[in-house]
C-alpha cells in the first residue's frame, strides 16, 4: 500500500466533513491529471522504433501519432488512461500486414504528447480527425478509457465495421464516483466535485454524463463489437463490459480473460490472437454469440 493510498483518503474523509467545496476543489487535480508520462516499456520498444511517427493538431495540440503500414484497411488504436501508444505493441505485431494501416496516437498528456490531461470527448475528436485523415477506418480498438471514447467517436458520426473493446469503461460516472469513493469523499464534496468536472472541463455541454457511455445508437445493428475483459480485473470490473455488451443491439460478444489483469490484457499473445482473428474476418460473415463465451476465443 503506497504512502497515497493510506493518507489521502482519510484526509479527505475528514476534509469533507469541515469544508466540502475544498474537499472538491482539492481532489480535481488528482483525478484530472495523469501524472509523469509513461516511458516506452522495453519489450514494446522494437515495435515502437519501426512506427513513423508524426503529429496531428487537435484542440491546437500537436498529438503524436504512430503509423505502422500503408494498406488500404485502417486500424485505429486508443489507448486508456496513464498509458500510451506504444503499450499495443504486442497487438500491432499481431495485426502488421500488407493490406493494413494501423495507427495510433498519444493523448494530451501522455507519452509524447503535451498537456496536462485529456476528456473522453478529445479522444474522439481525435479518432475523428485521425479517420479523416487516412480517408476512413474499418475499425477501432480501445482499452479501458479509450473504450468509451471510441464508442462516442462511433456513435457521434465515425464509420467503422468493428469495435474492440479491451477493459473498456462503459460510462464516466463509474469513473469519477468510484474515484470519489476510493478518496472518500464525503455526499456533499462528492456532489460539488462532479459539478466542477462539468464546469472546468465540459463547459457548454449539455448532458455531459449521458453523452460519455460507452453505447452505439440503438438503429446501429450492424456495427461488430468484441470485448474482452479479466472477470478479476481490479480497477475497471467486469460488469462495466457486461453494460456495454447489454446496451448493444448488434452483433456483440464478451470474452473472459481470465488472469491478464488490467494492464498485461494489452501484451497478453492469446488476447492479441484473438483481435486479429476477429480483425480478419469478413464483415457480417455470421452473428456473434450475444452471451459471454466460457473460454478466450471460445
Amino acid at each position: 500500500m503506497s504512502l497515497a493510498t493510506r493518507v489521502l483518503p482519510p484526509t479527505f474523509a475528514a476534509l469533507s466533513v469541515v469544508a466540502p467545496p475544498l474537499a472538491a476543489e482539492l481532489a480535481l487535480p488528482l483525478w484530472a491529471y495523469p501524472g509523469r508520462r509513461e516511458a516506452v516499456h522495453p519489450r514494446d520498444a522494437a515495435v515502437h522504433a519501426r512506427a513513423v511517427h508524426g503529429t496531428i493538431d487537435v484542440d491546437g495540440i500537436p498529438v503524436a501519432t504512430s503509423t505502422w503500414g500503408d494498406g488500404p484497411e485502417v486500424i485505429v488504436l486508443v489507448h486508456g488512461w496513464r498509458s500510451r501508444a506504444s503499450r499495443f505493441g504486442t497487438l500491432v505485431a499481431a495485426l502488421e500486414s500488407a493490406d493494413r494501416t494501423i495507427v495510433a496516437f498519444d493523448a494530451p498528456g501522455h507519452g509524447d504528447t503535451l498537456g496536462r490531461g485529456t476528456t473522453a470527448l478529445q479522444l474522439a475528436r481525435i479518432i475523428r480527425r485521425l479517420v479523416a485523415r487516412h480517408g476512413g477506418a474499418t475499425a477501432i480498438v480501445g482499452h479501458s478509457f479509450g473504450v468509451l471514447a471510441s464508442f462516442i467517436a462511433v456513435r457521434e458520426g465515425v464509420p467503422v465495421d468493428r469495435i474492440v473493446g479491451l477493459a473498456g469503461v462503459h460510462d464516466a460516472d463509474h469513473v469519477v464516483d468510484g474515484f470519489a469513493r476510493d478518496l472518500r469523499l464525503g455526499r456533499r464534496a462528492h456532489r460539488r466535485f462532479r459539478t466542477l468536472i462539468e464546469r472546468r472541463f465540459f463547459p457548454g455541454v449539455p448532458d455531459i454524463w449521458r453523452r460519455a457511455v460507452a453505447e452505439l445508437d440503438p438503429v446501429d445493428t450492424r456495427t461488430q463489437v468484441l470485448l474482452v475483459h479479466d472477470p478479476a480485473d481490479p480497477y475497471i470490473p467486469y460488469s462495466q463490459s457486461e453494460e456495454i455488451r447489454d446496451a448493444h443491439t448488434g452483433p456483440v460478444r464478451l470474452l473472459p480473460a481470465e488472469g491478464v489483469g488490467h494492464t498485461r490484457i494489452l501484451s497478453d499473445p492469446a488476447v492479441a490472437a484473438t483481435v486479429a482473428q476477429f480483425l480478419a474476418g469478413p464483415v457480417d460473415s455470421r452473428p456473434l454469440d450475444t452471451g459471454v463465451a466460457r473460454t478466450l476465443g471460445g
